[in-house]
């Protein structure tokens, strides 16, 4: 007999159904157990003349019965289908269940999130979960047929590709083939689809899986799924009154609640003096609670912003001491061309660069490109690149550029975001059928795992502290030794803790339930003369004048790269503590760090700080006190 859904059951009273689902609940009364049973669309109480053995809850059944109408005194409003119930004829039990690892019932917001990851195709039944993927399915159908209508062609790209520059750190894999070399997985088709504009595929999107190797927070993942577009001939207006009307269309076709039809604009400047950062809430406390969207763009940001040194990503592409606020490829406003030609004022050139933000979060960011080959090359310029670092990055591009390539701009929604906004949740994760735990492991599975020996003999590669290599443990590990170890012989007091990776001085601080201002910056520098290196050590939430740096170490200095310090020093960024002398460093202290009572540092690794009296660092490091914070 034909299978029958369950929010069907009220239309055929008095028929004989083929009903198969999940047990929600079951409770015996005598020689009668009533039973719920739950399915895609609903869940139907059913009554059967007996026991039912091996019917635990969860537990996967195929029933036949008939359809009865409930008497009008016992019809359940709550339920679609309070009208009837099932009167179970037979039954079989397709599979038992154990007891379940998490409930079912409720909202789920309780419940243990690293439990539910990894028993994650038991939490997606819940009803809340289950709601959220019919929406990601249907949003993303909506999403598709906005832009049909567009004209636009649907274009996949690669995941194996050449690293780019888009501010995170690359997922690299190693190829077999070629030994000691690797792929970099996307973190976004960005060159990919503006090469497809060279080729003619004037109006490109697809739904993209992107990954990036960056820190994970409510919003973000090592893998999310962007709406990529690409359009050729067109200006900023047009793009963003495009943009609009298919954003426009494919949320109200979910059922999402527009604040506004025409978006708001605000310039860059006016949304940090009116909201003091340019991902803003437009809603009023009614509009929250109703689920309403407020959506509004932002434009005219920086083109270029001044290196973030707690940023190992932004320290490695910006070698100037400058890197892109939002990525390399866009094009400066016509009026600050000429400054970006001729890399004179900098930090006052504006992009085109236009985000998309709704309900306090960014849910896109696009521009306009630089189409011509000076153009884009003069960027990387500006960030310190030279001619062979230029080619061996963007050489591609510039090859495609100088060949025929339209004007054009593009935009990428984030996915995983909008579906959240539109579900009222206020994390991803929710939304995401198998999302990363926050401590970046895999749902469900086990990853990262070790490989076998026998791939990493294929792929040609050497785990350090295997038996394979040198005995070394795991980078940062020997200096936290050796920072614990002169503390614990100083008889100094001092808190060691241990806790989830703090790779900026902002998840240090919150991490540690600390000030900034008690945090402790180790910058590891490189005089540009010598070669040599020095340690300064400043407050968290200062920035270094390098004039001043200049004036105590005799040289021009600018920051090691990160790959230089891990591989000289056994430390990655983030991890490295206030201890030169232990590094063979000349050491350097910022005199204000003893104006707070505390100092609070990574001790070698990025899991694991120390908290102590800043007198008593400073007594125990015996460094040289300087001023070197810009006034």
């Amino acid at each position: 007999m034909k299978r029958t859904l369950i929010t069907e059951t009220p239309k055929l009273v008095g028929e004989k159904v083929t009903l198969k689902g999940w047990v929600d609940s079951s409770r015996g009364h005598g020689k009668i157990t009533f039973m719920d049973l739950r399915d895609k669309t609903g869940i139907v109480q059913c009554v059967y003349a007996g026991k039912m053995k091996d019917v635990t809850v969860e537990s996967v059944l195929e029933i036949q019965g008939v359809i009865q109408a409930r008497p009008e005194n016992m019809v359940n409003k709550e339920m679609e289908t309070g009208t009837v119930e099932i009167e179970i004829e037979s039954f079989k039990v397709l599979n038992k269940s154990e007891p379940i690892p998490i409930p079912v019932q409720g909202d789920g917001y309780d419940v243990n999130e690293e439990m539910r990851l990894k028993y994650r195709y038991v939490d997606m039944r819940r009803e809340r979960m289950a709601k959220n993927m019919r929406l990601r399915s249907k949003f993303a159908q909506s999403i598709r047929n906005a832009l049909y209508e567009q004209d636009f062609i649907e274009v996949e790209t690669p995941l194996l590709t050449q690293a780019t520059m888009e501010g995170a750190r690359d997922f690299v894999v190693p190829s077999r083939m070629y030994p000691g070399k690797f792929y970099s997985l996307p973190q976004s088709p960005q060159q990919y689809k503006q090469i497809l504009m060279s080729g003619g595929i004037d109006r490109y999107f697809q739904l993209a899986r992107c990954l990036r190797d960056e820190n994970l927070r409510a919003d973000r993942g090592f893998e999310f799924t962007q709406v990529d577009l690409e359009v050729s001939y067109t200006t900023r207006d047009e793009i963003m009154e495009l943009l609009e009307t298919v954003i426009k269309k494919a949320v109200k076709e979910v059922g999402g609640k527009l604040q506004k039809e025409n978006f708001p604009v605000y310039t860059y400047d006016q949304a940090i003096k009116e909201f003091g950062e340019d991902k803003f809430d437009l809603r009023s406390e009614e509009e929250k609670k109703d689920g309403t969207l407020a959506f509004a763009w932002v434009v005219d940001f920086p083109f270029f912003k001044e290196v973030d040194i707690d940023d190992a990503a932004e320290v490695r592409d910006g070698k100037s001491g400058w890197t892109f606020t939002h990525n390399p490829f866009s094009m400066p406003k016509e009026e600050h061309l000429e400054w970006h030609m001729e890399k004179k004022n900098i930090g006052k050139i504006l992009t085109t660069q236009y985000d998309l933000v709704c309900n306090g979060w960014e849910a896109g960011g696009g521009s306009i490109r630089a189409h011509r080959p000076e153009i884009l090359r003069k960027t990387y310029e500006i960030m310190g690149y030279g001619e062979k670092e230029i080619e061996a990055n963007i050489g591609h591009m510039l090859r495609a550029f100088e060949l025929g390539t339209p004007p054009h701009g593009g935009i990428a929604f984030g996915f995983d975001r909008l579906v959240a906004i539109l579900a009222g949740e206020t994390s991803i994760k929710e939304v995401i059928p198998f999302p990363m735990t926050y401590k970046g492991n895999t749902a469900v599975m086990e990853a990262p795992t070790e490989i076998s020996k026998e791939q990493l003999q294929e792929l040609g590669l050497i785990v350090e502290g295997s038996e394979e290599a040198a005995p070394e443990k795991v980078v940062g590990e020997r200096l936290r030794d050796k920072v614990l170890a002169l503390l614990e012989k100083s008889g100094k007091e001092y808190d060691h803790a241990v806790h989830e990776p703090t790779p900026t001085s902002e998840d240090s601080a919150a991490t540690r339930g600390t000030r900034m201002e008690e945090g402790i910056k180790a910058l590891i520098l490189k005089g540009k003369k010598s070669g040599e290196n020095y340690q300064f050590n400043v407050p968290a939430h200062a920035k270094v004048d390098m004039k001043k740096v200049k004036a105590v170490v005799g040289e021009a200095c600018e920051f090691e790269k990160p790959e230089v310090i891990e591989k000289k020093y056994k430390v990655i960024i983030g991890g490295v503590p206030p201890f030169g002398s232990i590094m063979n460093l000349p050491t350097y202290f910022e005199k204000t760090i003893l104006d707070e009572e505390r100092a609070a540092f990574n001790c070698g690794v990025q899991t694991e700080s120390v908290i102590m009296n800043s007198k008593d660092l400073v007594d125990i490091v015996k460094p040289e006190l300087v001023d070197v914070l810009k006034a």
